[in-house]
């Protein structure tokens, strides 16, 4: 049997280290294809953050596909909840790509949805995605290489996820599954080697120039790579690419469990990689942090089913209003938050985070919202704790 090739590639300038990896790609016949582009663009960053796909590398794979004379380029994306995908395509550079190269640019949320079946689900026997895959030849996934504190790493394989229609994407966070179905994993990582095998890139482009390491997706560090990877292989890509940023993809959940459903290598004596030498451009990603508390000692997070939209609200508000917090501690000098559809212990006063938590608001400070907003959160605490003293002084 054939190894799945794997190329890389290490420059400082993002067009020009696409565009002459793929070059010397020996990938399939493009001719006549119409294709969609996924990058990475649902958040509302720019490039260089290390959060979202770079616009030139988006640049150099669709001047690539048109030298290989495809009849028809799409980049689409479908933004987390919250984010207004007409302006996350400005802010990530999306939208000036579209434009200079005369493709289209869609947010595949305003397409009806599709199911594809998943035949050999233990979790998952469907799942809802954009039509825009009935109307496309090729796919080209074109994630960032970053950590991800619910996955550890989101690669190629995890970026199909923005495949998912709506609100879709959340009930992924939002599964609760007999012990005996998922065996000791987390139903997330099962879910999305599920998610796998009914969804299939063609091509996946790795955008390693700028990553993100620590608390990933969206609130690491940019960390200065320098690399591309690609490969028609989903999960090789993403072997090859973990190994890079130095850690082992067998314990990387949903790496090891896509290769137990047969959807690939992850292992390198069985991938053909070029160049052959290509460790010596790794340079080890911090992990993500077990626990949002391990950054923030003072602050205590009770996460238990949380979606990554809940999640970046904690941590836009933890990042700007920390300092603010003291008055809002609990007995133990710590503020207390919780997130997640299967919430369970907890202190009194706690602050519940989201529409999720709303059964358990007479215990603590219900924050409405799916997501809530960062600023709800600190105008919440504030009149609560004005309602307490209007109280006293009665």
């Amino acid at each position: 049997m054939n190894k799945p090739f794997v190329s890389v590639a290490k420059g400082d300038d993002p067009y020009r280290t696409a565009f002459e990896l793929l070059s010397r790609f020996p990938i399939t016949d493009l001719e006549g294809k119409k294709v969609l582009i996924k990058p990475n663009a649902a958040r509302m960053a720019a490039a260089g953050e290390g959060v979202t796909t770079n616009p030139q590398v988006v640049a150099a794979i669709v001047d690539f596909l048109k030298k290989k004379r495809t009849r028809e380029i799409i980049i689409g994306e479908s933004c987390i909840f919250g984010v207004e995908a007409s302006a996350a395509f400005r802010k990530t550079g999306l939208e000036e790509v579209a434009r200079g190269k005369n493709v289209t640019l869609l947010d595949l949320d305003r397409l009806d949805p599709m199911e594809i079946r998943i035949s050999r689900g233990r979790l998952l026997k469907k799942i809802k995605v954009s039509s825009i895959l009935n109307k496309v030849d090729l796919m080209v996934s074109v994630p960032v290489m970053k950590t991800h504190m619910h996955t550890r790493v989101t690669l190629g394989i995890k970026n199909l996820k923005g495949l998912l229609w709506r609100r879709e994407k959340a009930k992924f966070h939002h599964l609760a599954a007999d012990p005996e179905i998922i065996k000791g994993e987390k139903e997330l990582d099962v879910a999305i080697a599920e998610m796998a095998t009914g969804l299939a890139p063609h091509l996946v482009v790795i955008d390693g120039m700028i990553g993100m390491e620590g608390m990933g997706p969206g609130y690491g560090r940019a960390k200065k790579m320098g690399v591309v990877v690609a490969s028609e292989n989903a999960l090789a890509a993403d072997a090859v690419a973990s190994r890079l940023m130095g850690f082992d993809p067998r314990e990387i959940p949903h790496l090891r469990l896509c290769h137990e459903l047969g959807l690939g290598e992850i292992l390198l004596d069985r991938i053909s990689v070029d160049p052959p030498d290509f460790l010596k451009w790794k340079d080890r990603f911090e992990p993500p942090p077990d626990r949002i508390s391990i950054s923030y000692p003072d602050v205590v997070v009770y996460d238990r089913g949380s979606c990554s939209a809940c999640l970046s609200t904690l941590m836009v508000f933890l990042q700007g209003q920390r300092h603010r917090l003291d008055e809002y501690h609990l007995h133990d000098d710590k503020f207390h938050v919780g997130i997640g559809k299967y919430l369970q212990d907890f202190p009194e006063g706690t602050v519940l985070l989201g529409n999720c938590t709303q059964k358990f608001k007479d215990r603590g400070v219900f924050i409405q919202g799916c997501p809530p907003i960062s600023s709800q959160i600190l105008e919440t605490l504030h009149r609560r704790k004005g309602k307490k003293k209007g109280r006293g002084r009665e």
